[in-house]
């Protein structure tokens, strides 16, 4: 292959190159790719300028060592592939982010338990499930407002297992509380007085997605759940 068609060929592969890299995509990492994408460009843009300068400007009656110029090309052509790779993996990167968002778009509407003690109190409901280690003697559910402050507390079922609580967002003295953030807290004691360990996940329905952060939110009310913490989905 001759000099000239090679240089034409390199050139077109880098213009490609740097025609995807200015192209935007949806998630940091992509863009930090395709920013390094952009910057190896510039340099092999640099490089290619320099070997056609050179070959303008040798000396007809002493022309560039074969081998060294040899060398040179595969220097391209090593520069020319870590360009290709960087757009493999642009495009990879731009599937992934494209396919989360798909995945989290489909949660919306749905009801999901999430590892949090926090819910979400919703025309008069909200839902949480706790888990019992062990039976116990006795056990009290607390609810508490946003502000720590407890509104409500009942004995629950003390049998070993998972167990679900709704409350119906009425305050200990019967009033209804307005919708929004409440948590549950759980007293567990054996027939000794020892406390037995428990665990609380919540309930609620997916009211919207937020993709516009570095990790996606999925919004049950007013709190923000990652993918992560989703332990169950049902229609």
């Amino acid at each position: 292959m001759s000099v000239s068609s090679t240089i034409t060929s390199l050139t077109n592969a880098t213009a490609t190159s740097s025609s995807y890299s200015t192209s935007s995509t949806s998630s940091s990492s992509s863009s930090s790719a395709s920013s390094s994408t952009t910057t190896l460009f510039d340099n092999y843009e640099a490089f290619l300028t320099l070997l056609t300068t050179q070959l303008q400007n040798q000396d007809p009656l002493d022309p560039m060592d074969t081998s060294e110029f040899t060398n040179q090309l595969i220097q391209y052509a090593d520069v020319e592939q870590s360009i290709k790779t960087n757009d493999t993996l642009e495009d990879i990167l731009s599937l992934t982010s494209w396919n989360t968002n798909t995945l989290a778009l489909s949660y919306v509407g749905k009801t999901v338990e999430y590892d949090s003690e926090y819910s979400s109190l919703s025309d008069g409901s909200a839902s949480w499930n706790y888990t019992l280690d062990d039976e116990a003697s006795s056990l009290t559910l607390t609810v508490k407002d946003q502000n720590g402050n407890t509104v409500y507390t009942e004995s629950g079922s003390a049998d070993a297992g998972t167990q679900q609580f709704t409350w119906d967002g009425t305050d200990s003295d019967g009033n209804q509380l307005a919708d929004g953030t409440y948590s549950l807290t759980v007293s567990a004691l054996d027939a000794s007085g020892a406390e037995i360990e428990t665990s609380v996940t919540s309930l609620g329905k997916v009211d919207r997605v937020d993709t516009s952060g570095d990790e996606i939110a999925l919004y049950v009310g007013d709190i923000a759940v990652t993918v992560d913490d989703i332990i169950s989905l049902t229609n």
